[in-house]
């Protein structure tokens, strides 16, 4: 689906301007863990549902955004979130095709994973309508 691909070219280039590296699908090591150099960001899952008016064509859209740290504290993934926040919260998108209505974030958890590194998971939701 265009949309979607758009959407996440569009996150992946908000998210790049951070100094972070930005992954889809991070490295993976033999044993099953990460190989990525920390901390990174991941854009997660893309969820959209159609969102049509009388005038309008477009989607809602709910995208998970992962941060991933090996600091000794969630300090690291939780100022990773707020430079995320500060970056899309209320902000525009520049989606390719599309105008952003909104983009906000409704939800963000930090939790310690069981290699002792630090996964924390930001979702944001969105409306976009197709450019006339």
């Amino acid at each position: 689906m265009a949309a979607e691909f758009e959407l996440q070219k569009a996150l992946f280039l908000a998210l790049d301007g951070l100094g972070l590296t930005v992954y889809d699908s991070a490295k993976q090591a033999a044993n099953g863990g990460s190989d990525a150099a920390f901390p990174y960001v991941e854009v997660g899952a893309i969820v959209l549902a159609e969102f049509d008016t009388a005038y309008e064509t477009g989607f809602d859209f709910v995208a998970r955004i992962h941060t991933r740290s090996r600091s000794a504290a969630m300090k690291e993934c939780k100022d990773i979130q707020s430079q995320i926040y500060a970056r899309l919260h209320r902000g525009s998108l520049a989606v390719t095709g599309f105008n952003t209505i909104l983009v906000q974030r409704e939800a963000s958890d930090v939790t310690r994973v069981a290699d002792g590194s630090f996964h924390g998971v930001c979702e944001y939701r969105g409306l976009i309508e197709y450019a006339t």
